[in-house]
Formats: C-alpha cells, structure tokens, sequence
C-alpha cells in the first residue's frame, strides 16, 4: 500500500502542475492567448448587444453603450458603437513607434488595434476591437492583467442585428408624421367666458 502511494506521489510531482500567472508573458502572447479563448459564454446583456465579463471586474456605471468597470484599482471604460457595427465601419489606425505598443490587430477577420503610451510611470492604454473600444489607465504590474481583461470583454462581445436594426435601421425613421390639436381654434364658445 505504502508503494502505491508512493508511486502516485511520484507520479504527480514528476509530470508536475505547472502555473504560470499572467505577467509571466509577453503582451504579444497574451493578446493573443485572449483573442483565441472561445468565450461563448455571456454574463451582461444590453439592448443590441451581450458579452462576458471575467471575474473579478464589478460594473460601476452603465449608460446606453457606455459601460464603467472596476478591477482592484484599475477603472476600464467600455464604448459600443453600434452604429459602426450597424454601417460595418472600417477604422483606419496608423501605428506610431513613439508609443510603448501601438499595433493592428486582426482575429477571425475582424480588425483592431491596441495603443498604450507610458506617462509619468502610469500606463495608458486604447484597445479597439469587434466594433467596441475599452480604455484604461494602470500602473506596470496591472498592465497586463488589464489587456487580457480588455480584449477578453471585446472579443466576447456578441450583436444583436435584430435588435440593432430596430434601433438604428432606416424603419426607425419612416414614420409618417400627423399634426394633432388638442383644442379646435375654429369654434370658440362665447357664452362660456
């Protein structure tokens, strides 16, 4: 008895268990490590689209398709724009060498980019992706947690067309319009006054 624990111990520590936390990476691989995880899953739904949101991140504020979340002391900024998913914008992004990383990012046929500019030892970073932009402000030892976060959120953001043509369609606009009176000017009592 006394070998086959012995064996299983072995064995466990031999083929061992290894885990590598987030900063053991580099950006590149961990943007794309977060563009491949197939999320199919979603937590938060809005009118017109859904997404996943990792654990962790607490939403502060949320407003049309305009979202605020919280992760320990890093604030990310959310904007939807449905209307460029709706007209399926191309975003023109000119990459500048100046910036930490400023890069074109392409997954599935879907175009993005990524900027971050180091300023006073606070990282500033700019992730579009999937017809949506996140954008936050950290310190290095957040820097790559909040990406993977970022385009984690991004690339499982999921559209309603349905939804989105109700709301910014041309049938929105088709309405025909009809002037209403409360009150019939033409005939006036004069025995009420």
């Amino acid at each position: 008895m006394k070998k086959y624990l012995f064996l299983i111990t072995l064995i466990i520590f031999i083929t061992g268990c290894s885990i590598r936390n987030i900063n053991d990476y580099d950006i590149n691989d961990i943007i794309d490590m977060a563009l491949k995880e197939n999320t199919s899953v979603t937590n938060e739904t809005f009118s017109g689209y859904k997404y996943y949101l990792p654990r962790g991140i607490k939403t502060i504020d949320r407003k049309d398709t305009n979202s605020i979340f919280l992760r320990d002391n890093t604030y990310y900024y959310l904007f939807v724009d449905l209307v460029s998913y709706y007209n399926k914008k191309v975003y023109k992004f000119e990459e500048n060498s100046e910036h930490i990383l400023s890069k074109k990012i392409n997954y599935n046929d879907i175009d993005g980019f990524i900027d971050i500019v180091l300023k006073d030892d606070i990282y500033y970073a700019r992730i579009f992706y999937n017809y949506s932009k996140i954008e936050f402000m950290c310190y290095e030892e957040d820097l790559k947690r909040s990406i993977y976060d970022s385009i984690k959120i991004l690339s499982s953001i999921k559209y309603n067309d349905t939804i989105i043509e109700s709301l910014i369609g041309n049938s929105v606009l088709n309405y025909v319009e009809e002037e209403f009176k409360l009150f019939d000017e033409t005939k006036i009592d004069e025995g009420l006054f």
